[in-house]
C-alpha cells in the first residue's frame, strides 16, 4: 500500500479488480446492456457460489470480464492497445494472486449495490479521485502503456467510465502500447 495525502491507497492490482467489478456490474445492468451476461448480479453469484464457494466474486468477474474484453476488443482492436479487461501480463498475473478475501468489504459494498446503478455508481465515484472527464462515447485514448500502470492513470480510466455510465452511452477508455520510437 502506498500513502497518498495521509490516506492509505490499496495496491494497484486492488484498485483494478474493484474497478473491473464495478464496470461488469454496471455494463450488465445498463439499458441496453453493455455486454450480455448475467454474473454480476445476486441471482450470478448464487449459482457461481455453489461452484466457486470461496472465490464467487472472482469467478463472477473473471467470467463476465471475458465477454466485456470482447467487446472492447472489437471497439478499440487487439493489437497495440491495453484496456480494462486485456492488462499487460505483470499486473494480470498479480490480480490472480490475489487472495480470495483480501477485499472482503469492497466485495460486501458490491454484493448489497448489485442491480443498483445509482448505487454502483456510488462506489465507483471514489476510484476517480476527484477526477471528472468528460469523454465522447465509443473509444477513448488515456495515455499508453506506461500511463497504465499508476494509480493515476486508473483514476482517469475510473473516471472516464462513471462519465459513460452516467450519460448512458458506452465508452471505452484505451491505452497505446509503447513502440521502441516511444521510449525516451
Amino acid at each position: 500500500m502506498t500513502i497518498e495525502h495521509g490516506k492509505q491507497t490499496p495496491p494497484l492490482a486492488v484498485l483494478v479488480f474493484r474497478l473491473r467489478a464495478l464496470v461488469l456490474a454496471l455494463g450488465e445492468s445498463a439499458s441496453p446492456a453493455w455486454w450480455k451476461t448475467a454474473f454480476m448480479n445476486e441471482t450470478g453469484l448464487r449459482f457461481l457460489e455453489r461452484l466457486y464457494p470461496r472465490t464467487s466474486l472472482q469467478a463472477a468477474v473473471h467470467a463476465a470480464g471475458k465477454a466485456a474484453s470482447d467487446v472492447h476488443d472489437r471497439v478499440v482492436g487487439r493489437f497495440g492497445v491495453y484496456h480494462l479487461f486485456r492488462l499487460p501480463e505483470s499486473l494480470e498475473t498479480e490480480m490472480n494472486r490475489m487472495l480470495p478475501d483480501s477485499d472482503q468489504g469492497f466485495g460486501s459494498a458490491l454484493r448489497a449495490a448489485l442491480g443498483q446503478p445509482d448505487k454502483l455508481m456510488e462506489l465507483l465515484s471514489p476510484l476517480c479521485r476527484g477526477l471528472r472527464i468528460e469523454v465522447p462515447p465509443g473509444a477513448r485514448r488515456s495515455g499508453t502503456e506506461k500511463d497504465l500502470m499508476t494509480n493515476a492513470g486508473f483514476a482517469k480510466t475510473a473516471a472516464a467510465y462513471h462519465h459513460a455510465f452516467a450519460r448512458g452511452k458506452p465508452g471505452f477508455p484505451y491505452f497505446t502500447a509503447e513502440s521502441a520510437g516511444d521510449r525516451q
